[in-house]
Order: C-alpha cells, then structure tokens, then sequence
C-alpha cells in the first residue's frame, strides 16, 4: 500500500518542521519546502528518513514569486503521485530593515506611504497571494484526485486542504497592522476553498497560533528591560506576558503543540471552514490590550524567584 503524502510549505525550521517530521512520524511520505534554507532541509530530511523510513521529497521555492506555488505542489504530485494533506505555513512579518541593520517600526498612523507600501508588498506577496495560490493549486490536485476516486467507483478518500494562518487576525499590534491584514485575508480563501472542497470529501480549515517560539519570534521586539538594558525577542515578551496573566496557560507555545494541532486538524472528516486558535488562551482572556500590565507583572514574577 503506497503511503499518504503531506506536503508542508516552509518547513526547513520552526513550526513547519516541527510538522513535516509528526506527520513522518505517522507513517507519512513528506514534502520538505525551503526558500533559502536548504542545508537545513537537507538535514530534517536525512533525519527523518533514518528515524522513520519514509520518503521525504525536498524542495526549494520561493511563494512571493507568482509562479512558485503552482510549480511546488505540481512537482510533489509528480514526485509521490498523491496529495492527501497540504498545510500552508510559510510566513513572513512586515518589519523592514533600514540601512543600520535596524528593524523599522511605526505605528499605524505613522506610517510613511513608501515604506507602508514595502510592508505591504512584502507580507501580501507571500502571507497572502502564495497561501492563496498554493491553495488553489493543492484543491485542484485534490479535486482530481476525488473525481478520480469515483471514477473508479469508489467514495472519495478524505482529503485535506490546512492554512496556518495567526490570531493576528483579531489581535491587533499597531506596529504589525500589515501582517494582521495579511493573515486576516486568507479567512475568505479558507471558506472559500471549503466551499469547493466539501462535495469532493475535502476539509479546508485555518490553524491560527498564537504567539510560538520559532525564529519568527527570536526577533528583537523593541521592549528593555529597566533595570538590564536587556532588549527582549518577541518570543520573551509574550512569554513574560504569559508569565503575568495574560493568558490561561502561563507560557507560550512551541512548535510541537502546532504541529500536534495541525495532525489532528486534517484528521477529522466533518470539520470545515474553520478558524480555530491554537494561543494557549491568549484570545480567551482578551490580554492583547493590557499587554503592558501582563509584561510587568511577568517581569515582576521572574525578578521574585531568581
């Protein structure tokens, strides 16, 4: 029996490769996609292949460029003859860097047009139009593949179509407005996509993380310490924030918890077009506006026990 296939879009770090290696895990044949980050693809392939004695297809693509996200899930067609599973990830922050190597931030109404239009430009090209068009292109195999089945005289396999797109969506920060824009947008395509999906046996649902410790967040975020001088990463920030109350469960998440979350979401046949926040309860307890409470009390908290 030919094993099911997962195609998973930069999965070279982070949550990405957290999920191509659950699914390897499983039992899965993978999609290993980078953009720049080929070495490190290479590696978690070779991993995976040694831990699990799967095939893991690696390729490079870049999805701001137009064409991309057509030419990668054609080429893991090709490669492995099926497509059961496709989980768009990759994503990018709208911060620019200026000519010190500094990140650039302004707020929402401070915003210079002709940098505001570089912001855009960079998360619009990639969040939205290569997820969307990966999308696309991953229904229409999946389409296929389902006409084929009842061609065949058999019901449709269950397939499944997964963006993980942010709670961005609702939680605004007013330096990273064009990201929440971006990821926001990709809510239409989702039930859209659903829409098409569901007469064909094809789920289509949005995974939206909350803040998770990835490279994506290893960022500086611009906040001190007082007392150090320490510039925090994001990944600190909302841990600290956490640590105060800003959320349910008191730390933030890792990839681990996403890709056991994107697993069980492509596994259950009667859900679609959903939004569903995998954020440890950060939006439950609403705490993006207090966030400057939460952080000193979560500053506070770790001074007290060290």
């Amino acid at each position: 029996m030919p094993r099911p296939t997962c195609l998973v879009t930069g999965s070279s770090s982070g949550i990405g490769a957290a999920v191509v290696r659950h699914f390897a895990a499983q039992g899965w044949d993978v999609v290993v996609n980078y953009n720049s980050g080929r070495k490190r693809a290479e590696a978690i392939a070779t991993q995976i292949r040694r831990d699990h004695g799967v095939d893991v297809f690696v390729i490079g693509a870049d999805l701001s460029q137009r064409d991309e996200p057509f030419r990668l899930v054609d080429a893991a067609v090709a490669h492995f003859g099926r497509l059961d599973v496709a989980i768009s990830n990759s994503g990018v922050a709208n911060y620019i860097r200026g000519d010190d190597g500094q990140l650039i931030r302004h707020r929402f109404h401070e915003t210079p047009p002709d940098h505001l239009d570089r912001e855009m430009a960079r998360v619009l090209d990639l969040n939205l139009l290569g997820a969307y068009r990966f999308g696309q292109r991953a229904l229409k195999h999946m389409i296929d593949a389902a006409n084929a089945d009842t061609a065949a005289g058999a019901a449709p396999d269950h397939r499944s179509l997964l963006f993980i797109t942010s709670i961005s969506d609702v939680a605004p920060e007013t330096t990273r407005i064009p990201y929440g824009v971006s990821k926001a947008g990709l809510n239409h395509a989702v039930i859209g996509a659903a829409l098409e999906g569901g007469r064909h046996n094809i789920t289509v649902n949005a995974l939206r993380p909350g803040v998770v410790d990835t490279p994506l967040t290893a960022r500086p975020s611009g906040l001190t310490d007082e007392v150090t001088g320490h510039e925090y990463t994001v990944a600190d920030t909302y841990a600290l924030m956490a640590e105060g109350g800003s959320q349910a469960l008191p730390r933030i998440g890792d990839p681990e918890d996403i890709a056991l979350a994107a697993w069980a979401f492509t596994h259950i046949p009667y859900m679609t077009g959903q939004f569903i926040a995998v954020d440890g309860g950060f939006t439950l307890a609403d705490g993006f506006p207090n966030r400057e409470l939460f952080l000193q009390e979560g500053i506070r908290k770790r001074r007290d026990r060290g």
